[in-house]
């Protein structure tokens, strides 16, 4: 077995599936962040966005 694939058996042993994404590049910070944290810490999740000209929060629910 390759070291790749050695890595995403641990990952996926772990409990994480490997996901693709298509982001904006001036996003991509940001978004890799907010993901990280959410996979560090179990007790958060996403709920609301930030709109960066009104400065208001956006529920996701209210825009699915």
């Amino acid at each position: 077995m390759s070291r790749n694939k050695e890595y995403e058996q641990r990952m996926k042993n772990k409990g994480l599936k490997k996901i693709t994404i298509w982001v904006p590049e001036d996003r991509e910070l940001p978004i890799k962040e907010a993901i990280a944290l959410v996979v560090t810490n179990k007790n958060l999740t996403f709920n609301t966005l930030r709109d960066i000209k009104t400065g208001r929060f956006v529920s996701i629910l209210r825009h699915q």
